[in-house]
């Protein structure tokens, strides 16, 4: 076996998506995976200098068929000592060592760049998850467990409605707006800050990460890559006195439309105790069955330390459907 550098331009990485490919279909059977095209485009992205996230790709090769894949992160403008690792092994080559291979030359990588802190997240279908007993046995620490809900849609009327009419009455003085795919000029400059809010408020376990740097540039590099990746992604967010305080993303999948993912959703902590959170989230399901009805499932990602999304969340509809788990290795 061979473990070989590639890149979305190249012949072994039409292998490298398909790997990614067969072990989602097997770990979620009944869900598209995700596209090639939406790899294609990610790793034009990472491999592109001057972006907040820089990437490598490696193609474990044996017999001439890509039996395994790596890609590694690497944050630019913040968290200078973390790698982000994703490591996939297609299902008929498990267990005859390529994810160590893989691994351990990911290490190697993130070592030669000077980073010391690997992250890596698992998928967790269910109980009998292979990511987890794989991070297990290299001695890793998982730091955060997240459960998966999923909502099916459409949502029913009367408690969408009475959804509505709850937060609206408590979060008077607020305006609620929605957007597509581009933050309004307007609003820019406070998304950068929600986002930046993001990566400090919302729980993360023991996840040795710091605050990310974000500004209005790093909003729109990151709405660009969206769209290169062939997603449309639906905002809400609210609004007192010219100045946006909360929003909440969903994403979704336009070659494969069915399943939508909500991404963030913030509430800056001086606006909390309103029902914004309620509010934006019902703005975006409503510009949602509008424009994109044939989405047909919603999944989303939630500490069960954050009690307050958790519930909104469950007010709607959203239902356990797995979990997500991040993993670290120390120096």
């Amino acid at each position: 076996m061979q473990i070989l550098e590639t890149g979305p331009d190249e012949a072994a990485f039409t292998g490298w998506c398909e790997v990614w490919a067969a072990t989602q279909r097997a770990d979620r059977p009944g869900e598209a995976p995700r596209p090639a095209s939406d790899h294609v485009a990610l790793g034009r992205r990472l491999t592109t200098p001057g972006g907040a996230l820089q990437g490598t790709h490696r193609a474990a090769v044996d017999g001439g068929a890509v039996v395994g894949a790596l890609r590694v992160l690497l944050p630019v403008r913040d968290n200078p000592a973390v790698a982000y690792l994703d490591v996939a092994v297609h299902p008929a080559h498990r267990r005859r060592g390529v994810g160590s291979a893989l691994l351990a030359d990911g290490a190697r990588l993130a070592a030669a760049a000077g980073r010391s802190t690997l992250i890596a997240e698992v998928d967790e279908p269910g109980p009998a998850a292979p990511g987890r007993a794989f991070a297990l046995h290299h001695g890793w620490a998982c730091d955060l467990r997240e459960t998966r809900r999923d909502l099916l849609l459409p949502v029913d009327e009367q408690r969408l409605s009475a959804l509505e009419a709850g937060a609206r009455a408590a979060s008077t003085g607020y305006e609620v707006v929605t957007w597509r795919d581009r933050t309004p000029d307007s609003l820019l400059e406070d998304r950068a800050l929600l986002s930046r809010r993001m990566s400090t408020d919302a729980p993360s376990g023991d996840v040795p990460v710091e605050e990310e740097d974000w500004d209005a540039a790093r909003v729109r590099e990151q709405e660009a890559v969206h769209v290169a990746r062939d997603r449309t992604v639906l905002s809400a967010g609210a609004v007192r006195e010219g100045r946006l305080v909360a929003f909440t993303d969903l994403h979704v999948p336009l070659a494969t439309p069915e399943r939508a993912d909500q991404s963030g959703t913030l509430v800056l902590r001086e606006h909390r105790g309103h029902r914004l959170g309620t509010r934006v989230k019902t703005a975006v399901l409503r510009e949602l069955a509008a424009t994109l009805p044939q989405v047909r499932r919603i999944s989303t990602y939630n500490a069960e330390t954050n009690r307050p999304m958790v519930a909104v969340n469950e007010a709607l509809g959203f239902r356990p459907a797995g979990g997500l788990s991040t993993w670290t290795r120390r120096p």
